[in-house]
């Protein structure tokens, strides 16, 4: 018995280049064109390259495209629209590590203040400061890697802002929340970090303006510990953080700080396209 070798033809060819063949007849075509040489040959001249170029570019591109993230599909599920999610999921106070840090360092302070009421302090302490952290390294060029890519964008820079703050923010307030109604003490004292939180994130917004983020950040940190550290020291009390009057100046340096941030909105705009 012998083996005739099987080839294409020019008119084979054609037709398969066209879709003008069965699908058996393709998948027989398909599989000689892979061991041989000669048909591939014989089938360049009829293979359109505008679709092959059209075809390996969406190859590249499927298989150099990051995957969507966990973060990208919520915000997607939230309304937020696909290019925004984007940009929002390469802030970089949304990366794990930050993310794990600010759950351990709250979990430590919760630990603490459940040892010894006199900890609480400490809670008190890190919960407002950890959200302002947060804002103050989701933007600019000192601390965001894709801050060019972010700031060549046509996307409205203080919408894009607002996004990144509000989920920053919130990366933040989840865990500090969870932990509050377990704290020593009545239950306005466990939440009285909520009011410097808000009055420390919106005056970040608000002095970005005029300082760097991280300037801005870090100062208001320096006040806010002294408060509380005044509070413990000369006061005794680790719950100073919680007192009426302390509370009071919160919200009315929130309040200040949203009037100024309101005022000085398209300075605002301008944050993200600062040139490091």
């Amino acid at each position: 018995m012998t083996n005739e070798v099987w080839h294409l033809d020019g008119e084979l060819a054609g037709r398969y280049a066209d879709g003008r063949v069965t699908s058996v007849l393709a998948t027989s075509v398909e599989q000689h064109l892979l061991r041989c040489e000669t048909c591939r040959r014989l089938m360049q001249p009829s293979v359109r390259t505008d679709r092959l170029d059209h075809i390996w570019d969406e190859i590249v591109e499927r298989v150099e495209a990051p995957g969507t993230s966990l973060l990208e599909r919520l915000l997607h599920w939230c309304g937020v629209d696909e290019a925004t999610a984007r940009l929002v999921a390469v802030t970089p106070s949304l990366r794990g590590a930050w993310l794990t840090g600010t759950t351990v360092v709250l979990l430590l302070a919760f630990l603490a203040a459940q040892t010894a009421p006199q900890a609480m302090s400490a809670f008190l302490l890190l919960a407002p400061v950890l959200p302002a952290a947060g804002v103050a390294l989701s933007f600019g060029p000192a601390s965001d890697p894709a801050h060019e890519i972010v700031a060549s964008t046509p996307h409205s820079a203080v919408h894009l802002l607002a996004v990144r703050t509000a989920v920053v923010v919130s990366s933040s307030f989840v865990p500090a929340a969870l932990a509050s109604p377990f704290l020593p003490g009545s239950a306005w004292a466990a939440m009285a970090w909520l009011a410097p939180a808000l009055a420390m994130t919106v005056g970040t917004l608000a002095l970005s303006t005029r300082l760097a983020p991280h300037v801005a950040a870090s100062g208001l940190t320096i006040l806010w510990a002294s408060v509380v550290v005044q509070g413990f020291v000369r006061h005794h009390d680790p719950f100073f953080a919680a007192t009426p009057s302390v509370q009071l100046a919160s919200v009315a340096a929130l309040v200040v700080s949203a009037a100024v941030l309101l005022v000085q909105r398209r300075d605002l705009a301008e944050v993200l396209r600062r040139v490091s």
